[in-house]
């Protein structure tokens, strides 16, 4: 067997410039391959933390009539037990909101809006919302009525810092509430459609329009500091407070969950693909090696080398194929994810489509490393199917027909 090897990996460097094509074909092939799986993964990724981060939280606490129709009088029972229970759990951040759906207006333009009610400090602390306000200031305790609007939807009413926006909305009576509000500052979001639909007010203003005492909430939200114990916190918080409707982001939003799952699925689907576009191209080469070795596979057979051999011998040639261009390639590919994973990619000029998804301008390429493992154990399976052509038309040679040729 040993021999058989020997001349396997002499055969290969017989043709150089061939078998060095193919070799950096599938190099090439691979490199791209999980190159992109990396970008696809980290762009799932992002929009996943972001979403996480500014938005939903890991946790969120409602009343359980709020899932089938968030009205303004399911409210969060016992919020001071709540809030008690939280800050016991020492999370990153917490938080607790109202919300409202209303109009907008403005002379220019009207339109709906989601008007939640925060404290400013507990929700810059979990959705870094302070930190994202480009023009104007963040709300605080001074002045009558701030408001804090999104870029995307300050551009359609046509307001700035120091401009008056109207909100009308229904109280818990259904009677109609309409209050003047000052523009305080104008926040940016990576999604353009949070901006034109999120509108925030302070949660003692809101609450005094509802007709709602200063311990009613609509939502509590929680961030973990551990993304992995989410489903333990959930099973506490569901056992603490069984009377509540406490979902995770998974529930939330089961868009995000689904495409993780998905993800995983799709990066191995890539790599097969390209090996299998890359496995047409490594027939041909064998083939090519065979019918040019046609006496030689003739003469060795007449002289005693068994159609197992020369079978095995032509795989073990694509084997070693396999084995140069398959890990320089996957480390070419780590190599790459490794130099813009910290840096990321600058899609700037994609800002618009992007933000539309709710994903940022730069991508963080990103894999989980049983993503190599998985491509290097596809790159020499494809690659050894690829080989069983050729080797099956080495075996159909006829020994004496060959010898007659020489």
């Amino acid at each position: 067997m040993k021999t058989l090897f020997k001349i396997a990996w002499r055969n290969i460097w017989r043709n150089r410039l061939r078998s060095l094509v193919v070799i950096i074909s599938i190099i090439l092939g691979i490199w791209a391959g999980v190159f992109v799986s990396a970008f696809s993964f980290g762009l799932n990724d992002q929009r996943k933390v972001s979403m996480i981060r500014n938005q939903i939280s890991h946790l969120q606490f409602h009343d359980p009539r709020w899932e089938e129709e968030p009205k303004v009088n399911y409210l969060i029972s016992d919020a001071s037990n709540l809030e008690s229970w939280l800050e016991k759990q020492e999370p990153e951040a917490y938080a607790f909101r109202l919300k409202t759906m209303g109009m907008a207006a403005t002379a220019h333009f009207s339109g709906g809006v989601q008007i939640i009610g925060i404290n400013p400090e507990e929700e810059s602390q979990l959705t870094g919302l302070g930190s994202r306000v480009d023009s104007g200031k963040y709300l605080n305790d001074k002045g009558r009525n701030p408001i804090l609007i999104g870029e995307a939807l300050a551009e359609k009413l046509e307001v700035k810092p120091g401009s008056r926006v109207i909100l009308s909305f229904s109280d818990g009576a259904q009677n109609l509430v309409s209050a003047s509000f000052k523009v305080k500052g104008l926040y940016h979001d990576v999604s353009s459609q949070i901006e034109k639909l999120n509108v925030y007010i302070r949660a003692e203003d809101l609450q005094s329009l509802l007709g709602l005492e200063a311990d009613q909430y609509h939502e509590a939200a929680l961030l973990i500091k551990n993304d992995n114990q989410v489903d333990a916190e959930l099973a506490k918080a569901q056992t603490a407070f069984p009377k509540l409707l406490v979902e995770s982001w998974k529930d939330l939003a089961p868009e995000l969950a689904y495409a993780d799952e998905l993800m995983s699925q799709m990066l191995y689907i890539i790599i097969g693909i390209i090996m299998l576009a890359l496995s047409f191209g490594i027939i041909n080469t064998m083939l090519m090696a065979v019918l040019e070795r046609r006496k030689e596979l003739g003469m060795l057979m007449s002289v005693g080398m068994s159609k197992r051999r020369v079978f095995a011998m032509v795989i073990i040639e694509t084997f070693f194929l396999a084995l140069i261009s398959g890990p320089l390639g996957i480390v070419a590919g780590y190599l790459s994810i490794s130099s813009t994973a910290e840096s990321g990619l600058n899609l700037a000029m994609f800002s618009d489509g992007l933000s539309s998804y709710g994903i940022g301008t730069v991508i963080y390429p990103s894999l989980p490393q049983s993503f190599y493992f998985g491509t290097a154990a596809i790159v020499f399976i494809m690659t050894l199917l690829a080989a069983i052509y050729p080797a099956r038309h080495a075996l159909k040679l006829n020994p004496v027909e060959t010898m007659r040729t020489l």
